[in-house]
């Protein structure tokens, strides 16, 4: 597996983005991999190596305020000044478009939990070339969005934009872990796997709080991500698939079939979801994840025989 380090300056504010390509000989394709909050893209590079096994390439960026991709290089869980939610796709949408065209490849789009908004929101916008959509650990229209946004605006106006509020890390985190039956720590929502949750734990690149307009950026990209308007169709045939744990607690009752509703009031008409029994959050880094990486690889081999 050959790997580049990609360096991006964006043309917004001159933040400095980090992506890695892993590229394989004969790639079928490449695959974009959107992470989620309060983690980084180095936590997939096992997934990477199973798919450049299966002759995929695979793109990986750390997204604004996140792994090597922090804030002025040293705060967390911040997109930017203004607009953050819109930098951040532009900027995803920029990188991915450099390896995307050096290449030539058709392009597939995987997001997990926060990454599953970024990856619908990137469809809204960037359609043109996507051929397939995955999403794991999918977020579910929080009925609070528009409040939470509200709360996080007015704790930034007076604590300041880069704060990182306990408040809005509790109703990130914790009011989600009390859905656990006995948890071990505070974060045995991601996963069944307990290793698995005390890497994450020990992991200065994980678990933070996102910042007052940081948090207020994402519920602002949840809200677009379930709004009808704006949406131009540009293939309603693109192979869309939500894929979640049984336990995840991280969405209401319903979320992935109203995450799916959503996508086909919209126009899109092969949205598909399944859920796995015996995992939470994470799925890709939970006690299954070797029978997901399988099914993921097989699933977009379909894809790609039938076009």
């Amino acid at each position: 597996m050959k790997t580049q380090t990609i360096t991006y300056v964006s043309s917004f504010d001159e933040q400095k983005l980090t992506g890695y390509h892993y590229a394989t000989q004969k790639p079928k394709a490449l695959v974009a991999i959107f992470h989620g909050m309060a983690e980084h893209q180095k936590r997939y590079i096992w997934l990477a190596e199973q798919l450049v096994k299966a002759d995929f390439d695979v793109l990986t960026i750390d997204q604004r305020g996140h792994g090597e991709s922090l804030y002025d290089g040293k705060v967390k869980g911040y997109f930017a000044d203004q607009d953050g939610w819109e930098r951040n796709l532009a900027d995803l949408h920029a990188i991915v478009e450099i390896v995307r065209t050096n290449t030539g490849l058709p392009l597939i789009v995987l997001g997990h939990s926060m990454g599953t908004l970024v990856a619908r929101c990137y469809l809204k916008r960037y359609p043109q070339h996507i051929k397939a959509i995955y999403l794991s650990g999918s977020l579910a229209l929080n009925p609070l969005a528009s409040t939470g946004s509200f709360l996080a605006k007015v704790i930034a106006l007076f604590k300041g934009k880069k704060y990182h509020s306990p408040l809005l890390g509790f109703m990130t985190y914790r009011i989600f872990n009390t859905l656990i039956k006995n948890p071990r720590t505070l974060m045995d929502g991601l996963s069944v796997d307990t290793k698995n949750v005390d890497v994450y734990i020990a992991d200065e690149l994980c678990g933070f709080h996102l910042t007052a307009q940081g948090f207020a950026d994402m519920m602002g990209g949840m809200i677009e991500t379930y709004e009808s308007k704006g949406w131009i169709v540009h293939d309603k045939d693109v192979p869309i698939r939500f894929v979640s744990g049984r336990e995840d607690p991280f969405f209401l009752p319903g979320g992935l079939e109203k995450a799916s509703k959503c996508l086909k009031d919209i126009g899109y008409q092969n949205v598909s979801f399944d859920y796995i029994d015996g995992v939470r959050h994470e799925i890709f880094n939970d006690v299954k994840k070797g029978e997901l990486a399988d099914d993921l690889v097989a699933w977009l081999g379909k894809i790609l025989a039938s076009n």
